[in-house]
């Protein structure tokens, strides 16, 4: 008997059968708010219409090489800056140097002989006015004359080309600027065409953006439009310096491209927004001081028959010191500014 009066015991602490019972209390009502309150009013406000785009160099060319030739020295490296004519690179010379020096003892014997065949020629046109030889022999010095004259031509030009094909072996700065990228290192064999060096002019930049083709016709070399450069947290004015003519099939889409001043550490590559122009549109803009945050939560406070309520929002772009309200508020709402 005395287990069971124990169990019985047990139950009824656990159901609060012992506790003693409160009298329930009514929840006094919120006071009336008489703080400072702002009316909630729509504005024109300019909608945010903004298109993708990036930094481009408007002056970027790669350094290649102009003969067969083995990479002998690169003198720079990815971040140096360099000035037009600087010497970049050189290329091994020894067969080009080799060439040019036996054309140039190819031209020099052909002068000797040239030389030679004009002063017969003039000896036998003497004999020949004396009537002591035939005309063929004339003829025939002539002929060598020519041929060797022909030769020296040829000879020279051949020496020009192993001339300038030895110049193409100091490759030089064809512009001021940063270098990008070594796409070759020294000991690579080089074809004509294949590129050792890209080099941009980091002072002369561009925005370039796809625009849809509906606004195509609306926009013109010369317009100026807002950019905004998120990495750099700076907004700058383009002028538009190029519309390719021609839309992207798939995209519908036209090319345009801004020519921008470049804040300090702009690069190519970053990201950018060009604004594009719209009509203003009537908005609620509220105050931001009226906003509360709460982690990633906005809400303000309601004023509703003289009390405060705490409503979510969902807040757009900013416009100066106020903010764009997307939903949960209306016009003619009032917002109180101390929190609860």
């Amino acid at each position: 008997m005395g287990a069971f009066a124990a169990l019985g015991i047990l139950l009824g602490a656990f159901s609060g059968a012992f506790n003693r019972q409160l009298e329930p209390q009514l929840r006094s009502k919120p006071a009336e708010y008489r703080g400072e309150h702002y009316l909630v009013t729509q504005r024109d406000v300019l909608p945010e219409d903004f298109v993708s785009a990036s930094l481009v160099a408007r002056e970027n060319t790669q350094v290649s090489s102009r003969v067969l030739a083995q990479l002998h020295t690169l003198e720079v490296r990815a971040g140096q800056l360099v000035n037009k004519g600087q010497l970049l690179a050189t290329l091994e010379d020894t067969q080009l140097r080799a060439s040019m020096e036996e054309t140039r003892a190819q031209n020099q014997a052909n002068e000797a002989l040239l030389l030679q065949a004009k002063k017969q020629l003039a000896r036998n046109e003497a004999l020949f006015s004396k009537g002591l030889v035939a005309s063929n022999q004339v003829d025939e010095w002539q002929s060598k004359v020519d041929e060797l004259s022909a030769r020296r031509m040829a000879l020279a030009e051949q020496l020009s080309g192993a001339q300038a094909a030895l110049s193409y072996t100091r490759l030089h700065a064809p512009l001021s600027g940063v270098v990008v990228e070594r796409l070759q290192e020294p000991g690579s064999m080089l074809s004509p065409g294949v590129p050792i060096l890209e080099i941009f002019n980091p002072a002369s930049l561009q925005v370039s953006g796809a625009v849809r083709s509906s606004l195509a016709g609306e926009l013109k070399v010369g317009d100026e439009l807002q950019i905004e450069l998120g990495a750099l947290n700076k907004t700058v004015v383009g002028e538009i310096s190029e519309i390719v003519p021609v839309a992207d099939s798939l995209a519908r889409q036209f090319q345009i491209k801004l020519d921008i001043t470049p804040p300090n550490g702009a690069k190519p590559g970053m990201y950018a927004q060009i604004r594009l122009p719209s009509t203003p549109i009537q908005k609620v803009v509220i105050p931001q001081h009226y906003v509360q945050r709460i982690g990633q939560l906005t809400m303000v406070l309601v004023i509703e028959q003289g009390i405060k309520q705490r409503r979510l929002i969902r807040l757009g772009h900013q416009v100066g010191d106020d903010v764009v309200v997307i939903s949960g508020l209306v016009e003619g709402e009032m917002l109180a500014l101390t929190s609860i």
